[in-house]
């Protein structure tokens, strides 16, 4: 069965049309060296030798060669070219004065429009807030509207993103929340970080955890589509064409990506599954129960039934009633 959507034409950016465009020029990665000679040069900044540093030693360390916007530094300033800075990039991570000289662009040249938005995906709320810092220092001056976006926020903040600013430019910070949940109307440009924080397990203590890592192919199609939604845009992706290419073409289901000691516990709570993992073999994709069935039983969790089917211990009723992994609702009680 196929059902007709309409989507409008976005016109896609990588990282090396971003940099061609802004004209950045990433610092250099610095190598340590060892020795005595290198040693007030790689030394680490802190109260004591801060004190011995002058303003320029400060400045050359911390400021990229971008933010220089003195004509003396502009004319000396080597040209780069393009394949280099690529190189010099870290795209495991996000480059905030990147992200900030591009909403710097595309402000400037009007890129969304008279009355368009600008949408910024991000990997979690302490990477909303460095970038709102940034962006606001290098964009200091103009007319811009900073909104943060994720699912912590209240109702009456999460709306401030769908109010008209007349005579200001939109520009929202988000996580995945914009993925799928939320369409912002006015949306004509999209600025994709490219990296999601995905639901994990620490598989020696069977903790949960949050990876920071590349999205899927499929997410970052989701994330462009956003500014297609009710008229053509732009959508900027600040990773390189060769990066992108060996991207996952999908994302591994959660079942898979997570412990199931919490699942299998609720599931013999309710009497859907008996320790063997019949359940969980009506999945398209089943994952395997042994792991979680022998980190039970090791806390004593689980109990023999009969051969081959397992039942919930006294302490195993327990934990099932406790909304945390079993290791943390096992120090509680």
């Amino acid at each position: 069965m196929h059902i007709p959507g309409r989507t409008f034409p976005v016109e896609d950016f990588m990282l090396e049309d971003v940099l061609e465009k802004t004209g950045y020029n990433p610092p250099k990665k610095k190598r340590k060296k060892g020795g005595f000679n290198n040693f007030s040069r790689d030394r680490k900044a802190n109260a004591w030798n801060d004190s011995e540093m002058s303003d320029d030693e400060m400045e050359d360390e911390d400021e990229p060669a971008a933010v220089k916007t003195s004509d003396e530094s502009e004319n000396k300033q080597p040209v780069v070219p393009l394949e280099e800075r690529v190189k010099r990039v870290d795209q495991t991570s996000v480059d905030y004065f990147i992200l900030a000289f591009l909403i710097k662009y595309i402000v400037q040249t009007n890129q969304m429009g008279s009355d368009g938005s600008v949408l910024v995906f991000l990997q979690g709320v302490g990477e909303i807030s460095q970038a709102q810092t940034v962006i606001g220092n290098i964009t200091k001056g103009m007319n811009l509207l900073l909104l943060p976006l994720h699912g912590s926020l209240q109702p009456q903040e999460q709306s401030k993103i769908f109010r008209k600013t007349y005579g200001q430019v939109k520009v929202i910070l988000s996580t995945n929340v914009a993925e799928t949940s939320i369409t912002i109307p006015d949306c004509t440009v999209v600025i994709d970080s490219c990296r999601e924080k995905q639901s994990s397990y620490d598989p020696i203590n069977r903790m949960p955890m949050l990876l920071d890592q590349f999205a899927s192919k499929a997410s970052l199609k989701q994330r462009r589509g956003r500014a297609g939604r009710v008229r053509s845009g732009k959508c900027y992706k600040l990773i390189s064409k060769d990066t992108h290419s060996k991207l996952p073409e999908h994302t591994a289901p959660e079942i898979s990506r997570c412990a199931l000691d919490q699942t299998l516990l609720s599931l013999l709570f309710l009497g859907a599954e008996d320790g063997s993992g019949r359940f969980l073999q009506n999945l398209f994709d089943p994952p395997s129960v042994k792991a979680a069935t022998v980190s039970l039983q090791k806390m004593g969790a689980l109990e023999q039934a009969e051969p081959g089917k397992l039942r919930l211990s006294p302490l195993g009723m327990h934990l099932a009633g406790i909304p945390a992994p079993p290791t943390i609702g096992k120090c509680k009680l």
